[in-house]
């Protein structure tokens, strides 16, 4: 029996079909917004936005990072650890409405900085014209709804079947449930579809073992392939995924 025709690609997120980060500038102006909410909401003065981006921000990052650092497969809920943190690091009790307006406030510093490449979206264009679905699969404590309004705004979402955020689902890649659910949100099998993402654990080694074909890419991050298990292809730009899917179905 022949390997059966490509049916659907999948990309990760952050360093595959953009540079996910946030600006200093973009930060300062979402905590400037953060502490006048604060102080709007709590009739206080709040700590200076310095202090506020160090014991907030700064603290919420070093708990998302010391989760993934700990292989933790669970995300953490995002509204939960910010509810967390200003309370245990500034001795604030907030509101349910207001801590969810300062993680929304806390997302615009990746939505005003965050660009995508016209070169990107002629690929996803390209492999739309082929007739492939196209889903995304990210690892991502950031709120769905947000990070869909993201990618709506980069004109990437209606470029997309499916996508499925570890905020949504619960569970981080390289867990195959995560996988799981964007394919069924696709339609179709594990073995008719390739997934491109940029790290070799969670998206080489996790798609692999749920099954897929698996291309590493290497534009905004130089992971180098161990072997085990070792993806299908490697890029060094997305430009090259259609030539690679041609090698694949050959």
């Amino acid at each position: 029996m022949g390997t059966p025709a490509i049916e659907a690609v999948l990309f990760d997120y952050g360093h595959t079909l953009v540079d996910f980060r946030r600006t200093e500038e973009a930060l300062l102006a979402a905590y400037e917004e953060i502490r006048a909410r604060i102080e709007a909401a709590l009739y206080i003065e709040a700590p200076e936005v310095g202090h506020l981006i160090d014991r907030v921000a700064g603290e919420v990052d070093r708990r998302v990072g010391a989760s993934y650092e700990a292989g933790r497969m669970e995300e953490l809920d995002l509204i939960t650890t910010f509810d967390d943190v200003l309370a245990q690091t500034l001795g604030l009790t907030v509101p349910a409405d207001v801590v969810q307006h300062v993680v929304a406030l806390d997302h615009s510093a990746y939505s005003k900085t965050i660009t995508v490449s016209g070169e990107t979206l002629s690929v996803l264009r390209t492999l739309r014209e082929r007739g492939l679905l196209l889903g995304l699969v990210s690892n991502v404590a950031l709120l769905p709804h947000l990070m869909r309004a993201d990618l709506e705004s980069l004109g990437i979402l209606d470029l997309l079947d499916a996508t499925t955020f570890s905020s949504e689902v619960g569970t981080r890649k390289p867990d195959p449930a995560i996988f799981a659910d964007a394919l069924t949100k696709l339609g179709v099998e594990a073995a008719s579809a390739v997934f491109v993402g940029d790290r070799v654990l969670d998206d080489v080694g996790g798609a692999k073992r749920a099954g897929m074909h698996a291309v590493l890419t290497r534009e905004f991050r130089q992971e180098e392939p161990d072997g085990s298990p070792a993806p299908d292809a490697v890029i060094e730009r997305l430009d090259e995924l259609p030539g690679v899917l041609d090698g694949l179905e050959r």
